[in-house]
């Protein structure tokens, strides 16, 4: 169920944090910020690079550090999120998780203990073999619980996604299963928990949905994310009510202040007077200026609205006449 607040609030412009330069920033996929060192958020590149992390500093985007998994060859990592293991110590989980063509058998987590040192280190790191309860899927996104091991994928399809759970205790040896505990918006891209463990949110190209408390969640607000060729990263700024994100075949990761969530007792009232088979309101949508995209991007905007146009009407012709909206107008592929 999708419930979202009665009034849209503003958020803040967009805000360029700094350019990335590195050479070996190619296509960053997944970001989580560092719980040991301020100012430094974790980051992997997509698919075609080796089984390594960078540390980006965010002042000046400077790489800072270079973190290789040891005896992982990384097949298409596609999520990076930040957590703790057993004992409560800070933990990276990298996800080997994409499979474009929902054909892989089983596909891994891995667990690593963030370095205490920056600089060009390696680190063992604890492989979790896993597969979907019901088929394989594509994948992008992992959410990781700040407070204990459970952890959370979100599945990327094009008309909707699901969010599956992962046991609380995964086996070293044998295959884990991911089991479905909700539905999603489709195209989602990448997702994070705050670190308080207060609020998720869920991004696809155009929007960042923001849900209370852990998921299931419920939403409370839709943000419109600024144009990005092929926004794939998001991650909460730690100690501020304000995300990153990054993009591949872009140099700038960028900053968005968040309004205020809505109170806990209101979002219960709502939830008491929303009927559940109801769509959201499109209207309701906090709205982030553009940002450029179309003067930045014309041929992609131009590809884009193409195949948009094209999905819609397959869509349309297969299932029709009921069409249901998922809090805003725009679409992304």
């Amino acid at each position: 169920m999708l419930v979202l607040p009665t009034s849209a609030i503003k958020a803040s412009s967009p805000e360029v944090i700094c350019e990335l330069t590195d050479p070996r920033l190619t296509e960053i996929s997944g970001m989580a910020p560092s719980q040991l060192h301020s100012g430094v958020m974790w980051v992997h590149n997509d698919s075609g690079d080796k089984g390594r992390l960078y540390a980006l500093q965010l002042s000046n985007c400077a790489v800072v550090g270079e973190l290789t998994l040891r005896d992982v060859s990384a097949r298409d990592f596609e999520g990076l999120a930040a957590g703790v293991d057993a004992r409560g110590r800070p933990v990276l989980w990298v996800g080997d998780i994409g499979d474009n063509r929902d054909s892989w058998s089983d596909v891994s987590i891995y667990r690593i203990r963030e370095p205490k040192k920056l600089g060009k280190t390696s680190a063992q790191a604890q492989r979790y073999r896993f597969t979907y309860e019901d088929r394989p899927h594509n994948a992008e996104t992992i959410l990781a619980d700040p407070n204990s091991q459970q952890l959370w994928i979100v599945t990327k399809q094009m008309a909707s996604g699901s969010i599956y759970a992962l046991p609380k205790k995964l086996r070293k040896s044998g295959i884990n299963i991911a089991r479905k505990i909700s539905s999603s918006t489709g195209l989602i891209t990448d997702g994070a928990i705050r670190p308080d463990g207060t609020t998720f949110v869920l991004r696809d190209y155009f929007q960042a949905q923001f849900f209370r408390g852990l998921p299931v969640g419920l939403v409370d607000e839709i943000v419109d994310l600024p144009g990005q060729p092929q926004g794939e990263a998001i991650a909460w700024l730690p100690g501020e009510n304000a995300i990153a994100i990054a993009s591949e075949n872009d140099d700038r990761v960028i900053r968005i202040d968040l309004p205020e969530v809505a109170a806990a007792a209101a979002a219960e009232d709502l939830i008491e007077s929303t009927d559940p088979t109801e769509s959201p309101d499109p209207t309701q949508v906090v709205r982030v200026q553009d940002f450029n995209y179309a003067s930045r991007f014309p041929v992609i905007v131009g590809v884009i609205a193409g195949v948009i146009a094209l999905v819609t009407g397959l869509i349309l012709m297969r299932k029709r006449p009921e069409s249901k909206k998922t809090g805003s107008n725009k679409k992304a592929v």
